[in-house]
């Protein structure tokens, strides 16, 4: 995403300056304008080599985590925001995210509101995290909703943790079964190929294959480097955009096991982002409309924000819940009851604990689960070569 250098005025008449993430010039000026900002000069920031590669990499969680309960610490320990700012801008490691800081360190010095600092920057601090911000000054409890905020996303943070230390396993034999695939090809066969060409034997249709990719990859190996580099490029990018996002959480729901642990995971995070924001003081129907940028299914997606229009046409969020097979029972049950109690956030709360026990079992059960298919990816590749490379010389050994 681009990043545009700008120039403006605040209400007080006071010249800011600063940079804001955005698709284009029209979108970051919109984003100024509703700061209060008026424009007064903008041009595209050109980014070195190092900025760009830091730019790709992003700001891992880990650091908007640490900011979040850092700056609650402070301010609940009475320090004034922009102090905090500029204490937690000067500790950070991460050179991106340090930037930021200080960005929304200069934006709050020129009278700019902390949520609407933090809104230019989407990409690190999302509608949830802002919105969550805004309802805490407006209500006068930052600190208090900024640790709230701290403990769901390391929440988060610990169920994805755990699925990627679930998928470490599956991911090193996948590796290794490329490299042995990588120094059959280029070493190993073209000894075999040189050899059966020299028996002058008739080769296996499979075995001419196997040769004729090996010489390939020997003859145009950086053809391939630049082929290989150019689709994993493409593959993040596709990924990354909102189409490509859409289309992979259909794809990922669909597959066993990994599907379910995918919903469950957007169950948890419905369940916990929706207690927050409504014990935060965010109306309902707000609330919904945020939480449905987090998940990750479209269908899902689609289901909370058509959960958010009946509430707003007056039906109960448990009787929607109950009329549709998007969410499972259980959520219709526990809204109902947090319904007649009047404490629907701790009743959400309770919910999104035992998903995340769900998904924390499953995880636990990942590895096993997928044991045989990595056996029976093994065997074929084993079958393949053996398949392909010892049966001409079988066939050799069989004529003598």
């Amino acid at each position: 995403m681009p990043i545009f250098d700008y120039t403006a005025k605040n209400s007080f008449g006071k010249s800011i300056s600063g940079s804001v993430d955005a698709r284009s010039q029209e979108i970051a000026v919109s984003l100024l304008k509703n700061q209060g900002l008026t424009v007064i000069g903008m041009n595209e920031k050109k980014m070195s080599f190092i900025d760009q590669f830091l730019n790709f990499r992003g700001v891992p969680k880990g650091e908007t985590v640490a900011f979040t309960r850092q700056l609650s610490t402070m301010i609940s320990a009475g320090l004034p925001i922009s102090r905090a700012l500029e204490v937690l801008a000067n500790q950070s490691t991460n050179r991106s995210f340090r930037k930021i800081v200080t960005e929304v360190l200069r934006s709050v010095e020129g009278g700019v509101s902390l949520s609407m600092s933090l809104a230019i920057y989407p990409r690190v601090f999302n509608e949830t995290y802002v919105s969550l911000v805004k309802a805490g000054e407006s209500s006068g409890k930052l600190d208090l909703i900024l640790k709230k905020l701290a403990e769901n996303m390391e929440a988060e943070r610990d169920l994805d943790s755990k699925f990627k230390s679930a998928m470490i396993y599956p991911i090193i034999v996948f590796i290794a079964m490329i490299g042995v695939f990588i120094i059959l090809m280029v070493f190993v066969i073209p000894k075999l190929s040189e050899m059966y060409t020299n028996m002058n034997i008739e080769l296996p249709l499979i075995t001419r294959a196997m040769i004729s990719v090996s010489t390939f990859m020997v003859r145009y190996v950086y053809i391939v480097l630049i082929l290989l580099i150019g689709a994993i490029l493409g593959i993040r990018s596709f990924a990354m955009s909102k189409k490509g996002r859409a289309i992979i959480s259909e794809i990922t729901i669909k597959i066993p096991v990994f599907g379910k642990i995918t919903l469950q995971k957007d169950f948890s995070r419905f369940s916990r982002t929706l207690s927050l924001l409504i014990n935060s003081g965010v109306p309902i129907v707000e609330s919904l409309n945020i939480v449905s940028t987090l998940m990750s299914s479209q269908t899902l997606k689609n289901a909370v924000l058509d959960a958010a229009t009946q509430v707003e046409k007056g039906q109960s969020l448990s009787n929607y819940f109950r009329s549709t097979t998007k969410f499972p029972p259980l959520l219709g049950q526990m809204a109902g009851v947090g319904e007649e109690t009047g404490r629907m956030d701790e009743v959400l709360e309770r919910v999104a604990i035992y998903y995340e026990g769900e998904v924390d079992n499953m995880v636990k059960g990942l590895s096993s689960a997928l044991e045989p298919i990595i056996l029976v990816m093994l065997g074929v590749m084993v079958g393949f070569l053996i398949i392909s490379i010892i049966t001409p010389i079988y066939k050799l050994t069989s004529s003598i």
